[in-house]
């Protein structure tokens, strides 16, 4: 019987050997930094916070459908947009006609309409970047949390009285410039397009606040550990 002996320098050749194959899976399991857990939502009260990976925020991927589970025509993230000069907010690989919708929020739980566009990197694609293209004058200046929103072709933001949005030219980047711009979001036009998507984000990480939702999942949380403990 023949025994064959790993001295040092042979174990460490293997070791080299496994810790470049440890290394290749993280690269070939790359992925988004925030992947929608269940919907979204449709409103600020019940969009996801989408917090990334140690804070990095650089791409979603979600899906948005018409299942028997109930419709899920619209998606919605907070983000933070850490460098208004450099953001970008952008579908370049959606599997439908796809739109994308960018809100101030407010600690009241109000989203007001800033920016939006239509296929402005084509039909499966669209791009928000920090300023209107219209002629509206608008422009993203403050770091800040953000609420982005996606939809597919026939859905649109409503405010009490009316759309929010109005697209003058096709593939513009629009301001709030509809008959309901000056109204904070109330809903939907839907349905709309449907499919799987993925947004690339440019300038913006993780948010500071969280949703009301959020919010009162904490509480309920830290009340739940505070009983524990006072028994």
């Amino acid at each position: 019987m023949t025994k064959i002996c790993l001295g040092v320098p042979g174990l460490a050749r293997g070791l080299t050997v496994l810790a470049g194959l440890a290394a290749l899976p993280a690269v070939a399991l790359a992925g988004p930094d925030w992947i929608e857990h269940g919907d979204a939502g449709s409103s600020f009260s019940s969009a996801q916070m989408a917090n990334g990976i140690g804070g990095q925020l650089t791409s979603i991927s979600g899906n948005l459908n018409s299942g028997f589970d109930g419709p899920d025509y619209e998606d919605c993230y907070i983000i933070k947009i850490v460098d208004p000069t450099t953001f970008r907010f952008e579908i370049t690989n959606a599997g439908f006609d796809v739109q994308v919708w960018l809100f101030n929020i407010t600690y009241a739980g109000a989203a007001y309409g800033l920016l939006a566009n239509d296929d402005g990197l084509g039909e499966f694609g669209a791009l928000i970047t920090s300023h209107a293209t219209d002629g509206t004058g608008v422009v993203i200046e403050s770091p800040g949390d953000y609420m982005i929103a996606i939809t597919g072709a026939g859905n649109v933001p409503l405010s009490r009285t009316g759309e929010i949005f109005h697209f003058s030219e096709p593939g513009e980047i629009s301001g709030a410039d509809g008959p309901g711009g000056l109204n904070p979001l109330s809903g939907w036009s839907g349905p709309g397009a449907t499919g799987g998507y993925n947004i690339e984000l440019t300038g913006s990480g993780a948010p500071t606040v969280p949703t009301p939702g959020t919010t009162a999942m904490l509480i309920a949380s830290v009340g739940v550990m505070v009983g524990r403990r006072r028994r």
